[in-house]
């Protein structure tokens, strides 16, 4: 009975510390794609406002070409993002769209 009682608190404590583990690493991840895309969209208003860019959609390639930004990667498949990536602008809202 002891050892059964021992053996739950255990799997407890391992499973309270698997779950909170991967809410760490999922919170992280999901930080690190925040910070790219807003750079990347950063740059894309940049480039709009210095008129350097037209249209509704900037692509990485416009953007690389202009010098604002360098080469990007992606944070978590450590992938470059294809050229032809592109930042939509839909009035004050900005999405980052990959091409793969």
């Amino acid at each position: 009975m002891k050892k059964l009682s021992v053996g739950l608190i255990l799997f407890a404590v391992a499973l309270v510390a698997a779950v909170t583990a991967y809410k760490v690493v999922t919170n992280h991840n999901n930080n690190l794609m925040k910070v790219t895309e807003k750079r990347i969209m950063e740059a894309a208003i940049n480039c709009w406002r210095d008129d350097k860019c037209t249209g509704n959609v900037a692509t990485l390639d416009t953007l690389y070409q202009n010098k604002y930004l360098e080469q990007e990667i992606n944070p978590l498949t450590k992938e470059i993002y294809n050229p032809n990536s592109y930042v939509k602008k839909d009035g004050n809202n900005y999405e980052f769209i990959v091409v793969d």
